[in-house]
């Protein structure tokens, strides 16, 4: 399939008016994890979306310099911990600098072959890389679901305008 990409007219958007226009679109707060080795790498993650219910997929996007996404890609597996309103402080731990042991004094656990799970993760989806693209500054990766938890009472943490929101029911 060939598809025909018009040229624009118009200059393309600076990246802080990028930004600044995809902040504006709320979204889901996640925690991907991997291994790098046999230690535990973590990293707060907010481009996130499902992709194909037959079979389960979805996507994460990870920036190049994301320290996590060369561990993602030799590893092969990688998990989603979705967060809830009550877990801003770990979002922002995980954002931290990759210098900083992201893992202590946050318990975990993995089954089999699959992703650390952190303990506190109302949801977890375990995948495993399905295909990765580079996209621009980011690694687009594609993973197939291959085991879920979930046990969450609270609403998510979403990320808006570059700060964190809670849902008000």
């Amino acid at each position: 399939m060939t598809m025909h990409i018009p040229t624009p007219k118009t200059p393309a958007p600076t990246p802080k008016e990028w930004r600044a226009a995809m902040g504006y679109f709320p979204s889901g707060v996640t925690i991907v994890t991997t291994w790098d080795k046999d230690q535990p790498v973590g990293s707060t993650v907010s481009a996130f979306c499902s992709v194909s219910l037959e079979p389960p997929l979805l996507l994460i996007c990870l920036d190049h310099a994301n320290p996590i996404r060369p561990a993602v890609e030799a590893c092969g597996v990688f998990g989603v911990n979705i967060l809830n309103d009550q877990s801003s402080a770990l979002a922002l731990h995980f954002a931290a600098s990759p210098d900083a042991d992201r893992f202590e004094g946050n318990p975990y656990h993995a089954e089999d072959d699959g992703a650390p799970q952190l303990d506190c993760a109302p949801v977890f989806i375990d995948c495993v890389v399905e295909h990765a693209l580079v996209a621009g500054d980011h690694l687009v990766v594609v993973g197939r679901g291959v085991r879920i938890e979930h046990a969450s009472a609270h609403p998510p943490l979403l990320y808006h305008k570059g700060g964190f929101l809670k849902l008000v029911s």
